[in-house]
């Protein structure tokens, strides 16, 4: 333990959720300018579902390090927005599964060159070398927290 003081502004906690709010409101931003009815906790679950499609809430919710209740409250929403729909397991009809619609299928190119203009914005002026550091930092620093 060092003897400085401790400065709320120099707190690795302090710049990560601002920088993280920061992110999701240029996010959401780039996609309401472009009018896509999708936020950023929506994408998440797109993205997971680009990735594999027809996966469970649960599944959806530990990939997104979310509980169960937002993550089902985040999907009816999504559904009301002709997003997402619910479909049956085909070997367990307790479960259901999420499945992209035709149109998040028709939007995802959109999408995801939305989400990197929202990475190059945020990493601006920033060197390969470091951001490829910050992402290992920030990696690790999720891995001492779990």
């Amino acid at each position: 333990m060092t003897n400085k003081k401790y400065q709320i502004d120099d707190s690795l906690g302090y710049k990560l959720f601002h920088a993280s709010r920061l992110m999701c409101a240029r996010l959401n931003q780039n996609f309401k300018q472009n009018d896509f009815p999708v936020t950023y906790e929506q994408w998440q679950i797109l993205s997971r579902l680009y990735e594999e499609n027809g996966q469970t809430q649960n599944q959806l919710a530990i990939l997104n390090e979310r509980d169960q209740p937002s993550i089902s409250r985040l999907i009816d929403n999504m559904m009301k927005r002709s997003l997402v729909k619910r479909g049956s397991h085909p070997h367990d009809r307790r479960i259901n599964l999420v499945y992209l619609t035709e149109e998040s299928i028709q939007i995802q190119h959109e999408l995801e060159s939305l989400a990197f203009k929202t990475i190059l914005q945020a990493s601006d002026g920033i060197d390969e070398k470091e951001m490829e550091t910050c992402l290992r930092v920030l990696d690790q620093v999720r891995e001492n927290l779990k």
